[in-house]
């Protein structure tokens, strides 16, 4: 009898937005949107022809960044075009906020300079790992098309030859959720305070390591990279608040949030968002810390927090709130006021700053000889005001701080303590400071 092959998976006319994607739109203003941004640089400057065609042929593999964003009666929802992005020519500041007028209808953007290659993405489309995928796909066909060999598929690379498969817009919050639910209360976090940017600016302070000198230091105190580098995150913004001049703020505790991949957790391979979170936090008022004992209070964190019935408790009290029955049948002109005051009551209040890292990314030998670097960049906060993103590659980590305020206290005593530590760096800053 025949084997009848799997028929290509056209993807749908519309979809709902994910659980994490409903807030975004409706907490968007004029000058801030939730926008964060994937790069990689290549040993060659970078053909704007090529890339765009690459860019084309990455769309038709992965559909889901060719929607829009749509207003229904009681949610936004996105958008099947046909129109095709042009790739555009990279800005001093990144992360700007994403204007879907009728010209630029999509959520993401390609922009390139001189030998790199970065895409800025609205987070109502896709997360991290979402956005990477993207990103390294993008690049293994530009390769392709530029030096000829094809970049074999890993775990961040798609065969653009293949079809679509719809597990990758699938809303996985809605399938892996379950009836258990937990409080999201929390303490308020001390923030971050300083002369603001003017808007549409963001400084960058990056910091190069070498991947096998902070594993090593890591390991030297008994933990992973991630837990090391929020450890020392913390730490710096212990040194920060105690040099703050208001007593009430120097009482709060100094919380990091740490974002969860949740497909660590279960079978999904959506590309939409499909991550969690927990705020490490240390508390100023206990006594004082060492090193040593906020890493383990990191761990136990972790430990905690990072537990499966834990975490499904967290993404399931979010769900349960998207399906209460009240809530669904408010129209959508009465609902975003609403949704836009709560993130701004309660979106950003609970942590200080947040450490996202992506890890090392695996490239095949036909990408990894052309790539240079890679970089992870959190745009800004719409109350936070500096944020931190990490990614390796080639073995070296690549450490991005970024702020809308003039003040650079946080990376300065978060780079000091690393060399300390026995970490040399390297800093780079997009303001020559």
């Amino acid at each position: 009898m025949a084997i009848r092959k799997p028929r290509p998976v056209a993807a749908p006319d519309w979809l709902q937005l994910d659980n994490a994607a409903k807030i975004y739109p409706a907490a968007k203003s004029r000058t801030w949107t939730a926008v964060f941004r994937l790069s990689v640089t290549l040993r060659e400057e970078i053909d704007p022809k090529v890339l765009e065609e690459a860019l084309h042929n990455t769309l038709k593999r992965i559909p889901l960044f060719g929607y829009r964003l749509r207003k229904g009666l009681f949610w936004y929802y996105l958008d099947k075009q046909k129109q095709l992005p042009v790739p555009q020519e990279d800005v001093q500041n990144p992360c700007a906020r994403m204007l879907m007028t009728r010209e630029h209808r999509f959520l993401f953007r390609v922009r390139y300079h001189s030998c790199r290659i970065a895409v800025e993405i609205f987070h109502s489309l896709a997360d991290g790992t979402g956005g990477l995928t993207f990103l390294m796909t993008l690049a293994a066909e530009y390769v392709r098309l530029k030096y000829g060999p094809r970049v074999p598929e890993n775990a961040y690379i798609l065969d653009v030859r293949k079809p679509p498969d719809k597990g990758e817009w699938e809303d996985s919050f809605l399938k892996y959720a379950r009836d258990g639910i937990r409080s999201r209360g929390e303490e308020k976090a001390y923030a971050l305070s300083g002369t603001g940017l003017m808007p549409g600016r963001l400084s960058l302070v990056t910091g190069i390591v070498n991947t096998f000198v902070l594993k090593e230091a890591a390991h030297r105190h008994g933990a992973t990279i991630n837990v090391f580098l929020s450890a020392v995150l913390l730490q710096a913004l212990l040194t920060v608040q105690k040099a703050e001049d208001n007593r009430r703020k120097r009482h709060l505790p100094v919380k990091v949030s740490m974002p969860l991949n949740l497909r660590k957790y279960y079978p999904s391979n959506t590309l939409r968002n499909f991550a969690s979170y927990f705020n490490a936090s240390i508390n100023p008022t206990y006594g004082d810390y060492s090193l040593e004992d906020i890493i383990r209070q990191v761990q136990h964190f972790a430990g905690l927090e990072g537990a499966e019935q834990l975490v499904n408790a967290r993404m399931s009290t979010n769900v349960a709130a998207e399906k209460n029955r009240f809530l669904r049948v408010i129209p959508l002109f009465i609902k975003t006021p609403f949704l836009k005051l709560m993130y701004s009551l309660t979106g950003e209040r609970y942590f200080t700053t947040t450490l996202s890292n992506m890890g090392a990314v695996p490239l095949p030998e036909a990408l990894q000889k052309h790539v240079v670097r890679a970089d992870f960049i959190l745009g800004p906060g719409k109350k936070n005001k500096v944020a931190c993103g990490v990614i390796s590659v080639n073995n070296q980590t690549f450490i991005n701080f970024s702020r809308t305020i003039e003040e650079t206290h946080v990376e300065r005593a978060f780079f000091t303590a690393l060399i300390q530590l026995g970490v040399p760096v390297m800093v780079e800053s997009n303001r020559g400071q």
